[in-house]
């Protein structure tokens, strides 16, 4: 099917930066994620997000995988989860209408079953009680979780990423609530529960959303739309510029200097974790000799690695690529 072009100038498409953020966190355990669903077989594409097992039909989540996704989505047994994102807009009675719709439709193009398609709607603002009340939403389970059952029949679930719980598997999404503080205690969680060793790739887009986060909160004026593919260079440049500039005592306990231990040939980033190992040899002991830049530029991902980890020690040259005490 051609890919339709849905970028208009100015406009942030949050859908697939929420997208994005559960793309990298989520397929390295076999969860497919997917932006521009098409709901229905020819064009106009939605605003949605496809959470899917790569493997159908598999017997239900593993725990690995149950791990990965947030309260509202774990306990969800279908095979695909339609997601209708609410980042900058309240909740309507015409939000709930076209959930409706959406799920309708999808069900047809995909050919599905019913118990193999769950809709819910993802809203980064919480609602008004009354709302919720005048719709007959009750809370289900974790906190922030409710469902309704709408005179169409059908259940509509709702998450809200505020009041979701300050707990690791939470975190990547309630990123994108609407209070700051709740964005703020979404980051410190994935860093204190060393989420960014989870993958490179999702490592650089939560550094990039943090980053943007922090230059909103400080009122600086966004130049460029809001793409998974900006935050991801703001999450790159925000580490490279880190390494260059923050003392050394302070340097060691950065989380994505943490992450960068972890990288994997797969993401193919050698020359990335050399090049980390590089400067930092030169920042604490002047000019790398030949025979020490020679050692890097052969070097496999695990010995760089190793290399690493002892320079946080190491009183000499020696020390990092000998190993001695």
């Amino acid at each position: 099917m051609e890919t339709i072009n849905l970028e208009k100038e100015g406009r942030t498409y949050w859908h697939r930066l929420v997208g994005e953020t559960l793309k990298v966190l989520l397929e390295p355990v076999g969860i497919e994620v997917r932006m521009e669903v098409p709901v229905v077989p020819a064009p106009p594409v939605a605003d949605l997000i496809l959470i899917q097992r790569k493997e159908v039909g598999s017997g239900g989540w593993t725990q690995e995988q149950r791990l990965r996704l947030a309260d509202g989505l774990q306990d969800l047994e279908a095979d695909q989860i339609l997601v209708e994102l609410k980042i900058t807009e309240s909740l309507n009675e015409k939000t709930l209408t076209w959930l409706s719709v959406y799920d309708t439709l999808y069900l047809e193009t995909a050919k599905l079953e019913r118990h193999q398609l769950k809709s819910v709607i993802i809203s980064a603002i919480t609602s008004r009680k009354d709302f919720l009340e005048k719709h007959s939403f009750k809370s289900v389970g974790p906190v922030g979780v409710y469902e309704s059952i709408p005179s169409w029949g059908g259940v509509i679930r709702l998450i809200f990423l505020n009041e979701l719980a300050d707990k690791a598997h939470n975190a990547p999404l309630k990123c994108f609530a609407s209070r700051q503080d709740e964005q703020r205690k979404a980051f410190a969680t994935i860093q204190h529960a060393g989420l960014f060793k989870l993958s490179e790739a999702f490592g650089r887009v939560i550094n990039g959303l943090w980053r943007l986060k922090m230059k909103s909160a400080l009122n600086y004026p966004e130049m460029e739309e809001i793409t998974p593919e900006y935050v991801i260079r703001l999450g790159k440049e925000w580490f490279e510029s880190m390494v260059d500039v923050t003392p050394e005592e302070e340097l060691f306990s950065l989380p994505r200097l943490e992450q960068r231990l972890e990288v994997s040939h797969r993401d193919g980033e050698r020359d990335g974790e050399a090049k980390i190992l590089t400067r930092q040899l030169q920042r604490r002991f002047g000019t790398v000799p030949d025979w020490a830049q020679e050692k890097i530029v052969k070097a496999e991902l695990s010995s760089l690695e190793e290399w690493s980890l002892r320079f946080v020690d190491a009183q000499s040259l020696d020390d990092v690529f000998s190993g001695k005490p």
